[in-house]
């Protein structure tokens, strides 16, 4: 992960952001914008065994020597997950999400149009009337299978 988003650039996300630890925590910062990010590429594990991962390979390259860290509990991973807050993983994105591609790579344009891959996912969320006002409702009756989803390209 170290070579598409480096350390520092999510040092610059934690500077920016003004959300870098007040004290000296068993999860610092870092640690935990790295977790968030791997918890996809291990989403079937649990949280405390994505970080057992994580700090196996962090150990190598950003764990300063003579730091070592427990393994925490999934709540305590919880916890310091909301207290980082998700304005640091916007701002990451902003850092780090741009077009890779240039009119020189091979296949990544069609003519004068890049070609952009689009992907959509569907959360299931508890039937509450907090999510209802948030989230709404599909726009079919209730018991139906709502329409497939749509992407529009508008030029």
């Amino acid at each position: 992960m170290s070579q598409v988003i480096p350390l520092q650039t999510i040092t610059n996300a934690i500077e920016t952001t003004c959300t870098s630890q007040q004290r000296l925590r068993i999860l610092p910062t870092y640690v935990i914008v790295t977790l968030v990010i791997t918890m996809s590429f291990w989403s079937s594990d649990s949280r405390v065994d994505v970080f057992k991962n994580v700090i196996h390979s962090l150990s190598s390259l950003h764990i300063p020597s003579g730091l070592h860290f427990q393994t925490p509990s999934a709540s305590a991973i919880t916890e310091a997950s909301q207290r980082t807050g998700a304005a640091i993983m916007r701002k990451l994105f902003e850092l780090v999400a741009k077009p890779l591609a240039t009119i020189l790579t091979l296949a990544a344009f069609l003519g004068v149009l890049r070609i952009m891959a689009i992907d959509g996912t569907v959360f299931d969320v508890p039937d509450t009337p907090t999510n209802a006002r948030v989230f709404g409702y599909p726009g079919s009756p209730k018991g139906t299978y709502p329409a497939l989803p749509k992407v529009r390209l508008v030029f």
